[in-house]
């Protein structure tokens, strides 16, 4: 028998006296409990199986193992940790707890709601989650050799709205198919969704005489799923769409019709399927739909058709996502260059998160990404890990102790260890978070934090709990953006009043610049000087700060009044993106000025939209995001190897 946590690890790890039973079925009962050690905070579902002797058990961990063999992928549901254990009274019983990602709702119920408010999902939003779908389970059948076999809308689950996002779920009937059996005999689904042959099986009550081909049985319940969600069909309505039985004239027997296209024509599931898919307007929509429940096995799409005929340019790129983070360095293999005379931007590929992130930091050789569904730790080879489901506010970064702090929506502090994913996450007293605009990370266990009063605190994270050390208030407006510098021990601040002030830690001194437009997006270059962007100017102001004056160097201005939507620094270019193009300007090493030698500065027609950067200092990468995909570029001197310059233009 395997060896899990136990129950009292489990009563430690989780408020399950508070819980909240989500829903039974056959196997067990979902709860929804709260996180209090162990794992990252937040509410967790909890599958808890109850079986009576050790051989349901083993069964029962068959999900267990099938969730194991996945790894990951960014549409299936995450266990995050197994509790086992046997109780003795009143009966034996073994009692199994799956803690889980916790979801929304599911697909069934947004169906129903939906129907009731008789609003129908849109063709782009269709199109999406269909395509969410297949490519988890192309996924699975094709590196994983995993079938469902339950295929159903109560299975897959909807784990974020906005962007509307879904996971498959519920693993419990799933088979292994390492031996490239693609028949197997044996009847396990639900009857409405069930593939003809499946149907037959289940109506003739014959479950072990039936062979059919495991991928397409879960086609076919998949297309009777997005059949549902199309249309939004009740559960009545689905009733035998999937029957391919015909009765002969003389004899009354029952004969199945699914392979033969003349006496299919007769079969009344047949004509009433075909009705069904006929209201689809969309052809795309129409013709995968058409493909996918097909009532011959031998005709029907496998998961690479059917993606192909939802789209039509697709290229299979559903590769094993569980391989380990490979280092990419200064030499990594660019798949595109851009140069002019003097400087090469290199296109090293894109990372799609599929997870919608309002913000990314750099993590040494990671990116931590955070949205509503809480905080991802991001590889550079794409692998995305959850370490912390709350909806959180701000995030930061503490290098020292490769720590990853914040503020979570409902106004507590948390910390969580990048290396064993251990956290905390605790309230403040006089805490008001609601007033906080900006979260920077200082220096060693130090965070800075920005108020819409003015105010600016200096948060330690070296108490239990944490604690505010320091306030400062020189500036009656909302603070916008911060940087910290720790050679001259200062902070600089832009306001919603358009002023920039210096404050100076170790002696009384300040500076104080009023600026002509609202500057965020703070960069530090030097010990005394610094840039920043701002939402209505098509350039990038470099400023100077020094003995309480804060001076403008020069005022870059971006070709084509494009108005950069992020900046970051990597070594000695500001590199910035907006709609359209990703930009860079080299710095003059003296930095009291800008190299005025035309080639300097780099503009690039990449055709990947971004509005978020953050620079690996490590691996010398800039990533660049528009909210899901995250492109991976470096920049550097052109080298003396004849680089032709690809959508370049220079201003």
């Amino acid at each position: 028998m395997q060896q899990f946590p136990t129950q009292v690890e489990f009563q430690e790890d989780f408020d399950f006296k508070n819980s909240q039973m989500l829903g039974q079925g056959t196997f067990g009962k979902v709860y929804k409990a709260k996180a209090l050690k162990s794992l990252p905070p937040g509410y967790y579902a909890l599958k808890i199986i109850e079986t009576s002797n050790e051989q349901a058990y083993e069964l029962a961990i068959q999900e267990l193992n099938l969730y194991q063999v996945i790894t990951y992928h960014q549409n299936v549901i995450k266990v995050h940790k197994v509790y086992s254990w046997m109780e003795q009274m009143p009966a034996k019983k073994y009692i199994l707890v799956f803690a889980m990602e916790l979801a929304q709702n599911s697909l069934k119920a947004d169906i129903d709601e939906r129907r009731k408010a008789q609003l129908e999902f849109g063709d782009l939003m269709l199109i999406d989650i269909m395509n969410q779908c297949l490519k988890a389970f192309y996924y699975l059948a094709k590196n994983k050799h995993l079938f469902h076999r339950d295929i159903k809308p109560e299975n897959i689950l909807v784990t974020c709205r906005q962007p509307y996002t879904v996971k498959l779920a519920d693993f419990g009937a799933g088979k292994e198919n390492f031996n490239g059996q693609a028949m197997l005999n044996t009847l396990v689904g639900t009857p409405l969704f069930l593939s003809p042959k499946l149907y037959i099986a289940y109506t003739t009550n014959q479950p072990g005489k039936v062979k059919h081909d495991l991928e397409k049985s879960d086609i076919f319940s998949l297309g009777i799923t997005f059949l549902q969600m199309i249309l939004l069909l009740s559960d009545k309505d689905l009733s035998k769409l999937n029957d391919p039985i015909i009765y002969e004239e003389k004899t009354g027997n029952a004969i199945d019709s699914s392979e033969d296209p003349m006496k299919k024509k007769d079969c009344q599931g047949w004509k009433k399927l075909q009705s069904q898919v006929s209201r689809i307007q969309n052809p795309q929509i129409k013709a995968c739909i058409q493909g996918m429940t097909e009532f011959s096995e031998r005709n029907r799409f496998t998961w690479l058709q059917a993606l192909k005929a939802l789209n039509p340019d697709y290229e299979d790129d559903e590769k094993d996502q569980s391989v380990h983070p490979a280092q990419i360095n200064e030499q990594a293999k660019a798949i595109k260059f851009y140069s002019n005379q003097n400087t090469t931007l290199r296109y090293l590929g894109t990372l799609n998160d599929l997870c919608n992130h309002k913000k990314i930091i750099s993590a040494g050789s990671q990116i931590l990404a955070y949205s509503n569904e809480g905080v991802r730790l991001i590889s550079l080879n794409g692998v995305s890990e959850c370490i912390f489901t709350q909806n959180v506010s701000f995030l930061s970064y503490l290098q020292t102790l490769n720590i990853c702090v914040g503020i979570t929506q409902s106004g507590e502090i948390f910390g969580v260890n990048l290396k064993s994913k251990t956290f905390y996450c605790e309230k403040i007293l006089n805490f008001q978070s609601d007033k906080i605009t900006v979260m920077k990370y200082m220096r060693k266990d130090l965070c800075i934090l920005g108020s819409e009063t003015g105010e600016i605190m200096i948060l330690a994270f070296d108490t239990q709990p944490p604690s505010i050390i320091k306030k400062y208030k020189d500036v009656d407006r909302s603070v916008v953006d911060l940087i910290y510098d720790d050679e001259t021990k200062q902070i600089i601040s832009s306001h919603e009043n358009l002023i920039i002030y210096g404050k100076y830690l170790v002696y009384e001194q300040s500076a104080k610049f009023q600026f002509d437009a609202q500057i965020h997006n703070l960069q530090l270059i030097s010990s005394e000087h610094f840039a920043g962007i701002s939402k209505n100017l098509p350039q990038i102001p470099i400023f100077h700060i020094k003995d309480g004056n804060i001076t403008i160097v020069q005022k870059c201005q971006i070709n084509g009044n494009n108005v950069p939507l992020a900046l970051t620094l990597s070594d000695n270019y500001l590199v910035w993106v907006c709609e359209k193009y990703i930009g860079s300007i080299q710095i003059s090493t003296q930095l009291n000025q800008l190299i005025e030698n035309k080639g300097n500065e780099l503009m690039v027609n990449a055709s990947k939209p971004a509005k978020l950067m953050c620079f690996l200092q490590i691996d010398k990468m800039i990533i660049a995001s528009d909210g899901l995909q995250l492109h991976k570029y470096q920049i550097g001197k052109k080298s003396q190897d004849k680089t032709v310059c690809q959508n370049c233009e220079i201003f």
